[in-house]
C-alpha cells in the first residue's frame, strides 16, 4: 500500500481530447492556474490524442509541453494514438490503415500534410520531417500507470487478470467484459475510451469514466485526484456564444 505522503498533492486524469485543441487549451490553463503557488500537479492523458477534431498535431504539441512542465505526467497510449505510432514506424497495416481512416483518421493526417489519402508513405515522412517530437511523444506513451490504489488506462482491464498479464489490446480496446463488470477490481480504473451515457464524467464503485465525447459534443472533462483520493471534476466546454467555460463538478 502507497502511503498518501509519497502521492503527488494533484493528478489531473484528461480523457480522449480527439483534436480539439482549442478545450485542452482551456484546461491547461485551469491547471496552471490552479497550481502557481503549490506543487506542481501531475497530468496523465488517457490516450485518443487524435482524430475526429481538427486540431490534433497542436494537441501532441500541447500534451508533449504539459509532459515537460510537469515531472511525473505521462501520455496513455490510446488506440487511436496507436494507428499513428503505427504510421510513423512503417508498420501500419492496410486493415488498420482502413479502419483509421474511416473512424476519423482522416482529420488527423489532413492536418499533418497535404499529401492525399492513402498516400502513407509520403504523410509519414512530412510528419517525421515537420513533427519529429511527435515520435517520441507516442514511442515513450505508457499502456498503464498505477498510482495508489488508481489504475490510470484509456480503455479499461480484463477482470481477473493481473495489471502485469494484461494484453495491450485490452487496454486499449476492451468495453465488453470491463464496463459490464460490477466487481471491485484491485484499482479503481480511471479510463476513457467509451462515451458516457451522460455525456459527462460518470463514477462507479470501481471506475471512473472520463470521455466526454469532446469532439462532438464540445466538453472535454478532468478528474482529480487530490491527496490520493478522487476530489472533483474539471469540464471544459465549448458554450454558445463561442467562449469555452470551466468548471469544476462534483457529483451530488
Amino acid at each position: 500500500m502507497t502511503s498518501t505522503d509519497s502521492l503527488p498533492s494533484d493528478i489531473y486524469a484528461i480523457a480522449d481530447v480527439h483534436g480539439r485543441a482549442d478545450l485542452l487549451e482551456a484546461m491547461l490553463g485551469y491547471i496552471a492556474a490552479s497550481h502557481k503557488q503549490a506543487s506542481k500537479p501531475i497530468v496523465i492523458f488517457l490516450g485518443d490524442l487524435i482524430d475526429r477534431g481538427p486540431h490534433s498535431p497542436k494537441v501532441l504539441d500541447q500534451v508533449a509541453l504539459t509532459l515537460s512542465l510537469y515531472p511525473g505526467s505521462r501520455l496513455i497510449l490510446g488506440n487511436h494514438d496507436f494507428y499513428l505510432r503505427e504510421l510513423l514506424r512503417g508498420t501500419l497495416t492496410d486493415q488498420d490503415a482502413t479502419n483509421w481512416m474511416d473512424w476519423g483518421g482522416v482529420a488527423t493526417v489532413s492536418a499533418y500534410s497535404d499529401s492525399p489519402v492513402p498516400d502513407f508513405k509520403n504523410i509519414a515522412a512530412d510528419i517525421r520531417r515537420t513533427f519529429p517530437q511527435h515520435i517520441d511523444l507516442l514511442e515513450n506513451a505508457l499502456t498503464f500507470m498505477e498510482i495508489g490504489h488508481y489504475c490510470f488506462v484509456h480503455a479499461g482491464i480484463r477482470p481477473g487478470v493481473l495489471l502485469a498479464k494484461q494484453s495491450e489490446d485490452d487496454l486499449r480496446w476492451i468495453r465488453a467484459g470491463f464496463l459490464d463488470h460490477v466487481e471491485a477490481f484491485d484499482h479503481v480504473v480511471i479510463h476513457g475510451h467509451t462515451i458516457t451515457q451522460s455525456l459527462r464524467p460518470e463514477i462507479y464503485p470501481n471506475r471512473i469514466a472520463l470521455d466526454t465525447g469532446a469532439y462532438r459534443t464540445g466538453r472535454l472533462s478532468a478528474a482529480v485526484i487530490r491527496r490520493g483520493e478522487f476530489s472533483h471534476f474539471v469540464c471544459t466546454e465549448l458554450m454558445e456564444a463561442g467562449a469555452i467555460q470551466v468548471s469544476e463538478w462534483r457529483p451530488g
